[in-house]
């Protein structure tokens, strides 16, 4: 299916890539000046729903930028237009519920580096697509930086082989500490209270068997979630056959609040942990936010953080399924 479509025209964007040859992101523009609002805006995607998921599909992102969104009402109707059902953020980042579908993004300290990381990666249901709009973009910094999985993969097998395959053979186990109130000094700080939805610890541990976690309480009122054995690669349908690099293994090894270890116990080498944030850095993909700007991101194709940023900065987010 082809890039061109009468309701919209293709546009580029500072740090933009071809990979592939696929363009991450596909920026695409009001097709006319006229065009530009959010009425007009809704009715073009209403027209061209099929493109457009396929448009996510083939490019693993899609940024809307030039249209007048200016609230999460507005945000909320784009989301809501596009059909797709919702899903719950289940995870440790600190997030406020903005209006119906849509959440702040993670409230952590704007200060630290967010990484790379498949959205709910480790939850039994992840999210399909998670779709970002930028309400405030910061002054300096802050960036939604973006990788393309399969590649991480790809240059992981050209020099780890025989550790990822032992590793996806055996399997990945995590572990979580969460304290059991939110504490938004942490960009992991989501307390285990509002993360499963519940004050009440037996129920909490029914939705956490369900979400595929076992729980461990602990004397302070935390909780440590156990989650495993998780794949390192996942081949998703309609993405090419590529083995997308679907875990978080740099993100939870060896930090003071969790642990990536292999299944059987065996802990996963220091040298291949660190060889892998460097090509996950190497291959990653950076823009600059616009105010208004709505950034559609594949989460079976595409890991994301968040660069540190001075304020004001705020980005809203809604998970689809």
């Amino acid at each position: 299916m082809e890039f061109y479509c009468n309701d919209f025209k293709v546009g580029k964007c500072q740090g933009q890539k071809v990979v592939d040859g696929e363009t991450m992101p596909l920026v695409l523009q009001p097709s006319e000046p006229h065009k530009a609002g959010l009425d007009s805006l809704l009715e073009a995607l209403e027209r061209n729903k099929d493109w457009f998921e396929e448009m996510i599909i083939k490019n693993s992102a899609v940024l809307l930028r030039g249209f007048d969104v200016k609230k999460a009402e507005d945000f909320n109707d784009i989301v809501e237009t596009c059909g797709w059902d919702d899903i719950r953020y289940v995870g440790p980042a600190p997030r406020t519920h903005i209006y119906k579908r849509v959440w702040t993004a993670n409230e952590g300290p704007l200060s630290e580096f967010i990484y790379y990381h498949h959205e709910m990666v480790l939850i039994k249901e992840f999210p399909k697509k998670v779709v970002l709009f930028c309400q405030i973009p910061p002054p300096e910094g802050g960036q939604t930086p973006f990788v393309p999985s399969f590649k991480v993969t790809e240059r992981m097998l050209e020099e780890f082989p025989q550790e990822v395959e032992e590793i996806d053979a055996k399997g990945l186990k995590y572990t979580f500490t969460a304290l059991s109130n939110n504490d938004t000094s942490s960009m992991r700080g989501r307390g285990w209270e509002d993360a499963f939805g519940t004050s009440d610890r037996a129920e909490a541990e029914r939705r956490a068997k369900a979400l595929g976690m076992d729980m461990e309480w602990l004397p302070n009122g935390g909780v440590k979630t156990i989650l495993g054995p998780r794949p390192l690669t996942t081949v998703f349908e309609g993405r090419k056959g590529r083995r997308m690099w679907f875990n978080t293994v740099v993100g939870m090894h060896g930090k003071e609040l969790s642990s990536a270890l292999m299944a059987d116990g065996t802990e996963v080498p220091e040298k291949f942990v660190k060889r892998c944030d460097q090509i996950i850095e190497e291959e990653s993909i950076q823009f600059k936010w616009e105010a208004g700007d709505v950034l559609f991101l594949d989460n079976y194709a595409l890991l994301h953080g968040r660069r540190p940023s001075l304020p004001p900065r705020k980005v809203l987010v809604a998970t689809c399924k």
